[in-house]
């Protein structure tokens, strides 16, 4: 599980080897992010263009997989630091509340993506 405390302070070498390391691991993700994206707009164009049951079984389960996988991602991040907030429990509650919403609003992001690119593919 990875932490982001939002109370550290860090030099300025610091945060720029913080950043650094941050892009080196993010960019990759968004990549391989972007090909499913590409891959499920191609899919479900391909679905409505043929109807066929196959290529909708393919898609609703590689969309639902994709869904829980990003909900997977933003859950293992522990935010930390929450001025005001002093007990751990009530902590680990707003990171996961956090989480969700962050959650819910890269997934709608990418459901109307998807819904673009299956409109133009």
């Amino acid at each position: 599980m990875s932490k982001k405390d939002f109370k550290t302070k860090e030099n300025i070498r610091q945060s720029i080897k913080t950043w650094d390391n941050f892009w080196i691991k993010v960019t990759p993700i968004w990549f391989d992010w972007m090909q499913w994206i590409l891959v499920l707009g191609l899919v479900g164009y391909l679905v409505e263009q043929t109807r066929n049951i196959v290529l909708f079984i393919v898609y609703s389960f590689s969309y639902i997989s994709f869904y829980f996988y990003i909900q997977g991602i933003f859950y293992a991040v522990d935010f930390q630091g929450f001025p005001f907030i002093k007990s751990k429990r009530a902590q680990r509650g707003a990171s996961i509340i956090l989480s969700g919403i962050i959650a819910i609003i890269v997934w709608f992001l990418i459901s109307s993506v998807i819904s673009e690119l299956k409109g133009k593919v």
